[in-house]
């Protein structure tokens, strides 16, 4: 499986499913047709977004790390912003001056996963 294009991700996810899902099923169930669930999978249409996206995910019985990462190659080759978090950044302009300073520091991959580790558990630590 390669999990760093989008089409072949989705295409495992949808095998995964127990029992494996049909793209014929998977386009059942987001009110496409096979045509387009192939395409995706080939990498001949861009990556859904939005409400389609959306729909692909709640179709799929998917762990919250597999959601994310379907999120994140989908608006990877479209280069924007998830839509799960667009509004969040948006709302909050800080995020856009911490990125800038991260940016300016050279802060890698390893420097924001350790971030995000801080905050995953300051946020278990107030529930």
């Amino acid at each position: 499986m390669n999990d760093k294009i989008f089409g072949e991700y989705l295409r495992s996810l949808r095998k995964s499913q127990n029992p494996p899902m049909t793209q014929e099923q998977l386009a059942k169930a987001i009110g496409r047709s096979k045509m387009t669930v192939s395409q995706f999978e080939k990498g001949k249409n861009a990556p859904p977004q939005g409400e389609l996206l959306e729909k692909i995910i709640s179709t799929l019985t998917l762990t919250t790390e597999q959601e994310n990462r379907l999120r994140f190659l989908s608006s990877e080759s479209r280069r924007t912003v998830p839509c799960d978090i667009e509004d969040y950044f948006f709302e909050n302009p800080s995020i856009c001056k911490a990125i800038r300073a991260a940016q300016a520091s050279s802060a890698n991959d390893a420097f924001w996963n350790e971030l995000s580790g801080r905050l995953k558990k300051n946020n278990d630590q107030e529930d």
